[in-house]
């Protein structure tokens, strides 16, 4: 009995710790899938590898360069790459480059895509070029339809 006693008493021991505490999951983006036009409902921003300017072009489920997610500290991903302009100036491009998570690759998104915050210039699309592409330019917001954008999950 003695030596019984005191294993019951380890094991009884040990169911009354408490479980490990569960992992807590990270938030889910912001926004995940393409960047489409408002002006034009099915064109989409369009990235690529590292070094590829913005521009917007016929949404295209196959093309994963259309694939953006923005992530709960604001910045934009495709794959390893952030979305970035090189400045804030008016008329700038924007490049797709591999990530820093620094400030200059933050973008505040309502139906405007602005660089940094709440306050920069916005991601605008210029007219379409003889290819069907629009080059896209950072210019002051004016809230008009070439700054316009909305989030669409294709899947």
């Amino acid at each position: 009995m003695r030596v019984v006693l005191p294993s019951l008493t380890a094991v009884v021991a040990l169911s009354l710790l408490p479980a490990p505490a569960a992992a807590v999951p990270a938030p889910p983006p912001l926004h995940q899938g393409w960047i489409v036009t408002q002006q034009t409902p099915y064109r989409c921003l369009t990235g690529g590898a590292a070094g590829t300017s913005l521009f917007t072009s016929v949404c295209d489920r196959a093309n994963k360069a259309q694939d953006f997610y923005q992530t709960s500290d604001g910045h934009f991903t495709q794959g390893e790459n952030c979305v970035e302009p090189k400045t804030t100036a008016k008329g700038v491009k924007v490049k797709v480059v591999p990530c820093t998570y620094q400030a200059d690759q933050k973008w505040w998104f309502t139906t405007a895509l602005q660089a940094g915050d709440q306050w920069g210039p916005c991601l605008t699309e210029t007219p379409l070029d003889s290819a069907g592409h629009g080059r896209i330019r950072l210019q002051d917001c004016t809230g008009a339809v070439d700054q316009q954008w909305r989030s669409l999950n294709p899947w």
